[in-house]
């Protein structure tokens, strides 16, 4: 898997978040942790994108049990998708 077919699969059924925020915007962050090699920072970086997607998505209109909802959905993938392309036979590091 690229980094690029990383992005696309985490960013999949993320349209809600992405025209509240911006594909591009979006993009770039997902982008950067799919390239963070070192897991606990790929994971403060997943943290601080739900954190900022909530806050968006709430600004946007959504409840907040709602936007929590949709965002822990999006970091669960993201995190999926980190794990798949740099953890390709399961090892921890």
């Amino acid at each position: 898997m690229k980094i690029e077919e990383a992005v696309t699969a985490a960013t999949a059924e993320a349209n809600t978040l992405l025209s509240c925020l911006g594909q591009p915007v979006v993009a770039y962050h997902v982008m950067q942790i799919m390239r963070e090699a070192d897991v606990e920072h790929a994971r403060g970086m997943q943290l601080a994108l739900m954190r900022r997607s909530i806050e968006a998505l709430v600004d946007d209109g959504l409840e907040d049990v709602a936007a929590e909802h949709f965002a822990s959905q999006f970091h669960g993938r993201i995190g999926s998708t980190w794990r798949l392309l740099h953890l390709p036979d399961g090892a921890s590091h």
